[in-house]
């Protein structure tokens, strides 16, 4: 069974992690073939963040890369649409401009997470990335999964959505804490963000759906998440680079919660900096 097989077939989130840097340094990753690499003045990657810190690319819709010490964490990443709008590849792809070539990333030790199996949060593209002869692919059915692999340690939480099992992310990662939401609504959000209460009191980047209306579930769910850890910089997902829903909610939600540092994202590949426990740019 290949793996676009297994991930139809189980459609269960799942998570690989792998080095786009096979021995030597000059292999391309399985799959990749006709560019070459981008010189190093170039790329987004070419400096690394603060200690303890991180940058962030918006790359669309539900996803996000974020860069730590030691490793590039890439989230619910595909090529297809930002919010309703589709994308076009531009010529030269760069988390700079929102886009992930595996020439730019091919040094760093990368972690693909993928929430659940709906073509707005998983693009087989993926596969191609992987250079290593035998990257580790982990299918974290839960309920509350939990993994400790390659310096990361994850745990979930679970729901079902339009007929698929998903989850949410918690990432600890070079003294990091990220949380991810994908689309993962649980009945019972309380208890799950109970249950990640046990791991950490704090998260430094949370990804979230930009819902605040009252009496909706992803309200009830967000304002019980940020209630319950510190939470020092949130960032809508599931709509356009620069939309009014991403701007809504960043208003509805710090006048709720004076203090609450919402980002929103106004363009694909828009970079964020992560540094000393708040977003310095």
């Amino acid at each position: 069974m290949n793996n676009m097989t297994k991930i139809l077939v189980l459609a269960v989130a799942f998570f690989l992690i792998f080095s786009l840097f096979l021995k030597g340094g000059n292999a391309r990753p399985a799959g990749f073939a006709g560019a070459a690499a981008l010189p190093s003045s170039a790329t987004a990657i070419s400096e690394a963040p603060p200690a303890e810190g991180a940058f962030v690319w918006y790359l669309g819709h539900c996803g996000y890369a974020v860069r730590t010490r030691n490793h590039l964490l890439i989230f619910d990443y595909q090529e297809r649409r930002d919010g309703q709008q589709p994308k076009s590849k531009p010529a030269q792809p760069s988390l700079s401009n929102g886009w992930v070539d595996p020439a730019e990333i091919r040094s760093l030790k990368v972690g693909v997470f993928v929430s659940h199996s709906h073509d707005d949060h998983f693009d087989p593209v993926i596969f191609g990335w992987r250079a290593a002869e035998d990257p580790s692919f982990h299918y974290l059915v839960g309920p509350r999964a939990e993994l400790k692999t390659g310096g990361l340690e994850i745990a979930t939480i679970n729901s079902h959505h339009s007929g698929v099992p998903e989850v949410a992310w918690l990432v600890k990662v070079d003294g990091l804490v990220i949380y991810h939401n994908g689309d993962c609504r649980p009945e019972d959000a309380a208890s799950e963000n109970d249950y990640l209460r046990t791991k950490t009191e704090s998260i430094d980047l949370a990804f979230v759906a930009p819902v605040f209306e009252e009496g909706q579930k992803y309200t009830v769910q967000n304002l019980d998440l940020f209630g319950k850890f510190r939470v020092r910089a949130a960032f809508p997902m599931h709509v356009q680079a620069g939309g009014a829903r991403y701007l809504d909610f960043q208003k509805a939600m710090q006048a709720r919660l004076p203090g609450l540092p919402v980002h929103v994202p106004m363009a694909m590949g828009q970079k964020f900096i992560y540094e000393k426990g708040k977003i310095a740019n």
